[in-house]
């Protein structure tokens, strides 16, 4: 059940990416486009199904600091690709552009370290809102981690990044194998802003096919 929590900003990417994309074409949605839409907005993860089988969970944690975000989370290869389907597709390039890119700016800012926003410019993972130490405050203390953060690493940063030299250390400090509970079922900034998407997402979607 707690996994449904965690696909739902997936969910709401893939149905605002069929309303811009139908409202950009003038297309009239039918309701099976929207499932379309979310299997696109979930296709970069699918770097982590491999582990999801072998582990039965998908995280970069101390007992696990290789990140499944390094097998497919490569943005500007995404856009190049989405932009050529657009060109040629029309429509369904464009659900497949908005997808996949609003797929990225939710992992730009929400759970994990972050994306190779520059990459194939730079290796570095950069996250926006973040911590060196990539935890909310709150977890930190409630795991007695606070007092033992230099400065740097309890700066509240706009945009943070992590070298590929240092990223694995950072994931062994600080990476949480259970990470769902923290997350999505305690009241926190970054679920209330994926819970809002969805809501708004869902109404939307369900005002376009009954009116």
């Amino acid at each position: 059940m707690n996994y449904i929590l965690v696909v739902l900003a997936d969910i709401a990417n893939g149905l605002l990416a069929v309303l811009a994309a139908s409202w950009l074409y003038s297309v009239d949605p039918q309701w099976w486009y929207f499932l379309i839409g979310i299997a696109l907005a979930m296709s970069p993860d699918l770097d982590g199904v491999r582990e999801l089988v072998r582990r039965g969970r998908v995280s970069a944690s101390a007992e696990h600091t290789a990140d499944h975000r390094d097998g497919l989370h490569y943005p500007v290869l995404w856009l190049v690709v989405g932009s050529v389907a657009t060109y040629y597709l029309s429509y369904w390039g464009a659900v497949f552009l908005f997808a996949t890119l609003l797929h990225f700016l939710n992992d730009f800012y929400g759970t994990g370290w972050g994306i190779k926003l520059l990459w194939p410019l730079s290796q570095r993972n950069y996250k926006l809102l973040g911590r060196r130490a990539n935890l909310l405050k709150s977890i930190l203390i409630e795991k007695g981690m606070w007092e033992q953060l230099s400065q740097d690493e309890r700066k509240l940063l706009v945009i943070v990044s992590w070298s590929p030299q240092e990223l694995p250390d950072y994931i062994h400090r600080y990476g949480l194998d259970k990470w769902i509970e923290p997350y999505y079922l305690k009241l926190n900034w970054i679920n209330v802003v994926e819970y809002s998407l969805f809501l708004i997402a869902a109404t939307l979607t369900l005002m376009t096919l009954l009116y």
